[in-house]
């Protein structure tokens, strides 16, 4: 996990300055308003612009990043609008809050630049809002479901869309289970599934045509079964499945296209067999993907 982090503590009249954003009633991208988002943005980077230009001795900095005319408010935010850095703070709205991914960049990138550009742009006397911080967390938490990882209680509630009361209702009801403040990642996949304001990570196609074994990551791994269910001919979500072991319905594949397995491993096989894919690559997806603790006690065990 990528734990980027933003300084979400401090709260002044320059935070407000910054433009601070409201949080909507919607989901995923509509949680935040993009013009406040923006104004905070512009707002940081023209002080920061002007600390530099001041603590380093330097000069045209400000006509450099913010246009030729920097004391026109409306050109220089048209020039930061089409900057690199407002794009990739774009990016990272996009994969936090949407889970689209931008074509030739690495998922763990999109954070790590974001990250960068607030912390630059941040001052003693002006920062991104907290919502920045939230969209930055957010992003780190798509990131670590993604790639395996255990995830807080907070960093849930955020991809859920929800109030931290509500995970940690989930938690007292049994429905998740914390262990020292974290979650693992499977069980956190398995509720998140069922939250009508989780979006899922939508896979690139270059990701789609990956070879079984090639296969990392549980979102992956789910979009490589749909896209083999339609190769197959089976485009039709609503046809009756035919796979032969008590648990695997029509839930638990719809599931397990969406990268969550809650099947035990006694169905891999079937499975396999319904995917019309090898049962022994199947399994050694399964077990790298969903089972790595296990898989790793008995490679131990096998030296």
């Amino acid at each position: 996990m990528i734990h980027l982090m933003t300084n979400s503590k401090k709260t002044s009249q320059a935070a407000s300055k910054a433009g601070k954003s409201k949080l909507t009633t919607g989901n995923g991208g509509e949680r935040w308003n993009k013009q406040e988002l923006f104004e905070s943005f512009c707002a940081c980077t023209r002080q920061a612009v002007e600390d530099w230009e001041t603590f380093f001795q330097v000069e045209g900095l400000a006509d450099q990043v913010l246009g030729e005319s920097s004391h026109a408010r409306v050109n220089a935010e048209e020039v930061l609008r089409e900057s690199n850095a407002w794009k990739t703070l774009m990016v990272l709205f996009d994969y936090a809050t949407e889970g689209i991914t931008a074509a030739g960049i690495e998922e763990m990138c999109i954070v790590i630049d974001a990250g960068s550009i607030l912390k630059l742009i941040q001052t003693e006397m002006m920062w991104p809002s907290k919502e920045w911080n939230d969209i930055l967390t957010m992003g780190d938490a798509r990131y670590a479901l993604d790639e395996g990882s255990p995830l807080d209680l907070d960093r849930i509630a955020l991809l859920a869309s929800v109030d931290i009361r509500t995970v940690r209702n989930a938690v007292s009801a049994g429905d998740l289970v914390a262990e020292q403040g974290f979650v693992d990642n499977a069980i956190a996949r398995r509720w998140l599934h069922g939250r009508k304001g989780f979006k899922p990570t939508v896979v690139s196609s270059s990701a789609e045509n990956l070879a079984l074994e090639d296969i990392r990551t549980a979102a992956e791994f789910g979009a490589f079964l749909k896209k083999q269910r339609e190769q197959i001919g089976l485009k039709d979500g609503n046809q009756k499945l035919t796979i032969f072991h008590p648990c695997a319905n029509a839930g638990t594949m719809q599931q397990l296209e969406a990268g969550v397995f809650t099947l035990p491993l006694d169905a891999v096989f079937r499975v396999a067999d319904f995917y019309q894919l090898s049962r022994k690559a199947l399994l050694e997806s399964v077990m790298r993907i969903f089972f790595s603790e296990e898989l790793d006690a008995l490679s131990e065990c096998m030296k």
